[in-house]
């Protein structure tokens, strides 16, 4: 109750804000910083630049860059919130984080925020970047997890579940059968804060549904769940078109029925043979780390977060796609030496939790549709524009011909299919946890990452606090920059 009259608080705070928008006022000399990452003078390229500050340890200009664009308070406040949240997980600003990421979640879970931009990036020659940013479902998903893990630090159990939650109905809002809610990491922390407040039966039942999570997006199952999911597709078509054919009761169609009867048979049998080779598979995943990640006897959970996120990019022949893509990052693996004595080594983590493979396996959007219709019309306009100019030139004496070749184009040329490119860029490639038991007081953590040789790549040293509490929580962020 209280996290719905807080979100609706701040949601009715922050739309309003960003009707009304206030700058601050430009300092005298137009060499400051003041000046030079002013709202009026950031625009969203800017934004890139921040980016590549932020991997190249610049984080100082960053934040500068992040922090006028916030200040804009236009469509894309929610983005740069969750930007600004990473930058400040990376840098040790935990209550800075939880405002920035609370922000954003607030807008990025609101359907009545940005209505109007919503309606208006439907029309074919509108973008669909106009429209207000709230996320890809990976992206809420993560969202989720960040408000969820600071508000669980903060020992607010109930709204931390609630983020949770929100999180794992993110993750199912898809088309794809199979990649429904396969974000391990959201049923275990769902799990340990049932165990926490003594609810066991809710956590035997969320550490269930993680263990089914976790089966389906393991490695060595990827490959089989896009077979599966691929068949699953062609077999809902198939008895589509089956189902038509009958319902037309026409004898000639009796082979093409035939054909398709035999084609679906086909198709089911290929679904359990995918389907038995994944339950072979799941035997032989150890279930280990997940076990030792909901103890109740630890107090620390340590998340490392590695690499660089995926990026997302325009392609297609008028941009309409939006696909992903990733930059590889060496390390495979962490130890954690605790006050130069205790050892943690890799076999103890919760990995897997691959956010460019949750970007990629996401189901289609409606958008998609659209940014395909609007790719079609602008080919077909342009295609009626080159004909009606061809003929123009042979036989136009009234200029009829000519004047729609020009119109035509013109329609062509204003149509708008690009896709929405905006993607959350400071979001690792992979988060890697562990629980563990520290005793309470300050303790020194030497983190070190190596690659696939064992060797190691990254090291780091980081002093923490651990209090009395049963929910101490500690961010490390490995970017490929020396910290």
């Amino acid at each position: 109750m209280y996290l719905r009259v807080q979100k609706a608080i701040l949601a009715i705070f922050i739309v309003s804000s960003i009707i009304s928008p206030v700058f601050a006022k430009e300092a005298q000399n137009p060499n400051s910083e003041e000046v030079k990452y002013s709202p009026k003078n950031l625009q969203d390229k800017d934004a890139m630049q921040a980016e590549m500050d932020f991997y190249a340890g610049n984080d100082h200009e960053a934040e500068l860059i992040f922090t006028g664009l916030r200040a804009k308070k236009d469509h894309d406040i929610a983005l740069w919130n969750n930007q600004l949240g990473s930058l400040y997980l990376t840098q040790g600003k935990v209550k800075e984080a939880k405002d920035a990421f609370m922000e954003a979640y607030l807008l990025m879970n609101d359907i009545t925020a940005f209505k109007d931009l919503e309606l208006h990036s439907v029309g074919l020659v509108s973008s669909e970047m106009t429209k207000g940013y709230k996320g890809d479902p990976y992206e809420k998903v993560f969202n989720s997890f960040y408000v969820g893990m600071l508000l669980y630090a903060d020992n607010d159990l109930e709204n931390a579940l609630a983020a949770f939650k929100n999180g794992i109905l993110c993750d199912s809002d898809v088309t794809g059968k199979l990649y429904k809610s396969d974000v391990a990491l959201m049923y275990l922390m769902a799990t340990r804060v049932e165990l926490m407040q003594k609810n066991q039966s809710m956590a035997d039942d969320f550490f269930k549904q993680a263990t089914e999570a976790f089966y389906l997006s393991h490695p060595d199952n990827r490959l089989l769940v896009s077979q599966k999911q691929g068949l699953l597709d062609d077999l809902d078509k198939k008895q589509k078109e089956l189902q038509e054919k009958e319902a037309k009761e026409n004898i000639k169609l009796e082979k093409v029925i035939n054909a398709l009867k035999s084609e679906i048979g086909k198709l089911e049998t290929d679904i359990k043979l995918a389907g038995d080779n994944i339950e072979d598979n799941n035997r032989k995943i150890s279930i280990d780390s997940l076990k030792e990640f909901i103890d109740s006897n630890d107090n620390t959970l340590i998340c490392i977060e590695t690499g660089r996120g995926p990026l997302k990019y325009q392609t297609g022949t008028y941009g309409e796609k939006a696909v992903f893509t990733l930059k590889p990052y060496p390390a495979v693996g962490f130890s954690i030496v605790i006050d130069n004595f205790t050892q943690i080594k890799a076999g103890s983590f919760l990995k897997n939790n691959d956010l460019f493979y949750q970007a990629s396996t996401r189901g289609g959007r409606v958008m998609d549709g659209l940014l395909k219709g609007k790719a079609e019309f602008k080919k077909t306009t342009q295609d009626i524009s080159n004909v009606l100019s061809t003929a123009s030139q042979i036989y136009d004496p009234y200029g009829v011909f000519a004047m729609l070749s020009f119109a035509s184009g013109a329609v062509s040329s204003a149509t708008n299919p690009y896709a929405d490119a905006r993607h959350w860029s400071l979001l690792p490639a992979e988060l890697q946890i562990i629980s563990l038991r520290l005793a309470t007081g300050t303790h020194q953590l030497q983190i070190n990452a190596y690659d696939s040789t064992g060797k190691t790549i990254e090291s780091s040293k980081i002093n923490v606090q651990i209090s009395n509490s049963s929910n101490n929580v500690i961010f490390k962020r490995f970017r490929g920059v020396e910290s």
